[in-house]
């Protein structure tokens, strides 16, 4: 008989490895205004001007993550993990 897969086995990285953080609504939503921001401005630039802010947007996302992603590596190779008083 199978059974369903653990809940931390629905949610993989890119690399079919569980993913390490929670899925967070509040970038996703972020992405969709930026999204939305850029779709607009292709289809309507006379009415619709605000397409570089969804690409600035998209920066500052990319910027939570690499740093993110940074501080934990650099925790990983000093020994530390994240919430460890050492």
């Amino acid at each position: 008989m199978t059974h369903a897969p653990a809940h931390s086995d629905l949610h993989t990285s890119g690399a079919g490895r569980p993913a390490s953080r929670s899925f967070r609504i509040d970038i996703q939503a972020l992405r969709t205004v930026a999204i939305s921001a850029v779709v607009l401005n292709h289809l309507w630039p006379t009415r619709f001007s605000g397409g570089y802010v969804g690409v600035d947007v998209f920066f500052v996302i990319s910027g939570f993550f690499i740093t993110g992603i940074s501080t934990a590596s650099s925790r990983v190779r000093a020994g530390t993990r994240s919430g460890a008083s050492t």
